[in-house]
Formats: C-alpha cells, structure tokens, sequence
C-alpha cells in the first residue's frame, strides 16, 4: 500500500511539472494581477470509486463572483468572474494529495478602458491554472494542505496619449509561478470552507 501511494504520488508531481512547463514564447512582457477565485461548491461534481471518502476521487467545481482590482500605478478595474475546476485526489491514511487544474474568465464592466493623458491602464480577462495539491489530515474533516503551481493570465495594457505618442494597448500572457498554504474543513461531503495565503512570483519567461 505504501509504495503505490508513493508511485502516485511521484506520477502526480511528474504530471504536474510537465504540465506547468511554460511556452516561452507567451511568457513574456507585463505581469497580470488576477487570480483565479475561491471556487463556492469545492465538491459538487464529485465522482467516487470503491472505498473511496470524502478527500479522494476525481471532482470538478463552478464558480461564480464578482472581482474588484485596483493600483495606484495601473488604475482599477472591476467585473463579475466565472470559473471552472477540475482535478483527482488520492487519500493514503492522513496524506492526501491530487492534482487540479482550472479557468476563469473576468468580463470588465468598470475601470481600465480609456486611460487618460499619460496614463496606464491594465485589464484581464482570461486566467487558467495548474496545481499540484499535498496534504494531512488534522481530523478527518480538517485537512493542513500545500498547493504549488503556475497561473497563466492573458491581460491588455493601455497607455494613453502623451506630447510624443498617441495612445497604444497591448496584449500579452504572463504565466507566474504561485505557493499557498492552507486549511480546508469539509462541512459536508458537498460542501467545504478553506482559509489560505499563498505568494505569486514574477512572470516566468
């Protein structure tokens, strides 16, 4: 039992690293600010084989809601989210470990359109994400967990009109590395609420 979980566990990282290998030819130019969202109904696509609980199977979860950005060099910008999640977990005793990847796509309804003279503006709207997922269970609804992974964001920069240039946008992708840390406790075997923090590092090129 221990060492196909290990060779799980290995085949589930090897998966994940080569699924996060960036194009280098995207990853290049401004860094976007968007993350994808906290996802309402973590297990509600949920499919489960023979013995297996509420940590482990494949799943997949919806989101929906509403994200508000702003900076003080790039101006603001706001707009209602929705996203996708789908992965496979594995539980062996307390470690519980998967990997998951996802999409969420922002429409802009306020803020970052029409900066003004000599201004900056930064928009997003496509985000997509690939993680790999390790954890312990604290109790058997707790879960102590680690998640590494990459996020792509596409995103459009405005600059407006100065004495020497009229104004310009570009689009570009940045994929960025991200960590987080967290704990997740399973309400339901539906339905669980997570607390995280995480760090996102510069575009990967």
């Amino acid at each position: 039992m221990a060492s196909r979980s290990v060779r799980r566990l290995a085949a589930c990282l090897a998966l994940g690293l080569g699924a996060l290998a960036p194009d280098p030819g995207a990853a290049q130019g401004f860094a976007g600010f968007g993350f994808l969202p906290v996802f309402a109904w973590p297990q509600g696509l949920r499919e489960e084989g023979p013995g297996e609980g509420r940590w482990s199977g494949s799943y997949g979860r919806l989101s929906t809601g509403f994200e508000a950005v702003s900076s003080r060099r790039f101006g603001s910008y706001a707009g209602p989210t929705i996203g996708f999640e789908g992965g496979r977990l594995w539980q062996d005793g307390r470690l519980v470990y998967g990997i998951a990847g996802g999409f969420d796509y922002l429409a802009t309804t306020s803020g970052g359109l029409t900066p003004g003279f000599g201004g900056l503006a930064y928009t997003r709207d496509f985000a997509g994400a690939v993680q790999v997922k390790v954890g312990t269970l604290l109790t058997p609804d707790v879960l102590l967990y680690a998640r590494a992974g990459a996020t792509a964001v596409h995103g459009s920069l405005r600059v407006g009109a100065t004495p020497v240039s009229a104004p310009f946008s570009r689009d570009d992708i940045a994929v960025r590395p991200d960590a987080h840390v967290g704990v997740e406790w399973a309400i339901t075997d539906r339905l669980s609420v997570a607390v995280e923090a995480g760090v996102v590092g510069p575009g990967l090129r």
